[in-house]
């Protein structure tokens, strides 16, 4: 090989590490997911960077099994995952979140404000991706109020700031701001953080962009034995990573202690995404309020680059385990590390 031909070689060399680096960057970044780029790049860059760890997190009470979802995400029948650990909140900071690429929430129905807030720092300043599931979170901490102050403003009152013309012309008004009233969260998921050098409000519910009611057998009496309550239905196209390869209606069956979390999207939530919902056939008149007849499933939060936000109403264990629908288990690891 001539000197020509060498420098060549030296440069096509160059190119495509250059290539192979700018491919890694991105994927760890998750701008790209690895299977989009070839069927091989998840398993070559899985050897360089290591397989992504996955954390379980739980508390003592709540939604769903935590050691059946760790043994589901490593069975190879399954899933596969190579890392996968289970830590007690009481065990968790912000530093031990930042090690995992993907955290699940559950049975984890008593947080505190403090710890809604390091999960949602794990996923706006770190670059995490979560799945909340259940109840997770609707407990306060001890000592812990749902009370807050909210700004009232009086019309037709002088006041520190006015109103700008209406489309007609229309002299603005003056508006006083000025008043502040002590309101009530019917959210669990809104938090006050409130001590002697902070008021903080924590909106986890927006976070999410759903509200919490309440769960399923609460509300209506449950049978102790399975039985079916509706069809899980996927999102029109049926191509979102989430649902991708199950069936577009699919017959969903609980039991009394196996139910799920009734929830209700944010109507100005923009980046809440109803990716599966369960049609019951009508409404349901629970204990303390009327049960829609499509009730939010899989609901999905985008936060920055992407959807990296994942609420399930239903445990994913639970899916394989009472319905014997192990995609959503599957598509859970590969849709939000994007595989």
């Amino acid at each position: 090989m001539d000197s020509g031909q060498f420098d060549l070689a030296l440069k096509v060399i160059g190119i495509v590490i250059l290539v192979l680096a700018v491919l890694f960057v991105l994927t760890w970044s998750g701008v790209v997911k690895c299977k989009d780029i070839s069927p091989y790049w998840c398993e070559a860059y899985d050897l360089v960077a290591g397989g992504p760890r996955v954390l379980i997190v739980h508390g003592d009470a709540g939604l769903g099994s935590p050691d059946k979802l760790k043994l589901y995400l490593q069975d190879p029948r399954y899933v596969g995952a190579t890392t996968v650990d289970i830590q007690h909140i009481d065990q968790i900071s912000l530093g031990n979140l930042k090690k995992y690429k993907l955290v699940i929430v559950e049975q984890a129905r008593k947080l505190s404000a403090d710890q809604l807030f390091m999960f949602m720092e794990y996923v706006n300043k770190n670059g995490g991706r979560l799945v909340w599931v259940g109840d997770a979170g609707v407990e306060a901490g001890d000592g812990e109020s749902r009370q807050y102050y909210d700004t009232v403003c009086n019309r037709n009152t002088v006041g520190i700031r006015t109103t700008p013309p209406d489309a007609f012309g229309t002299a603005p008004e003056t508006v006083d701001c000025n008043d502040k009233v002590l309101k009530m969260s019917d959210n669990p998921w809104f938090r006050i953080k409130e001590n002697d050098v902070e008021y903080r409000l924590i909106n986890f519910d927006e976070f999410l962009g759903i509200k919490y009611l309440d769960t399923f057998c609460n509300e209506v009496n449950c049978a102790e034995n399975f039985y079916t309550v509706g069809t899980l239905e996927s999102e029109s196209t049926g191509n979102h990573p989430l649902i991708f390869g199950t069936s577009p209606t699919l017959a969903f069956k609980i039991k009394l202690g196996r139910d799920f979390a009734l929830v209700k999207q944010i109507p100005d939530s923009a980046g809440s995404n109803i990716v599966l919902s369960l049609n019951q056939g009508g409404l349901t008149q629970g204990s303390k309020f009327a049960i829609p007849r499509n009730i939010p499933f899989i609901v999905t939060s985008s936060i920055g680059l992407g959807e990296r936000v994942a609420y399930y109403a239903y445990p994913p264990e639970w899916f394989l385990e009472d319905n014997n629908y192990f995609y959503y288990i599957k598509n859970l690891y590969t849709g939000m590390l994007g595989r």
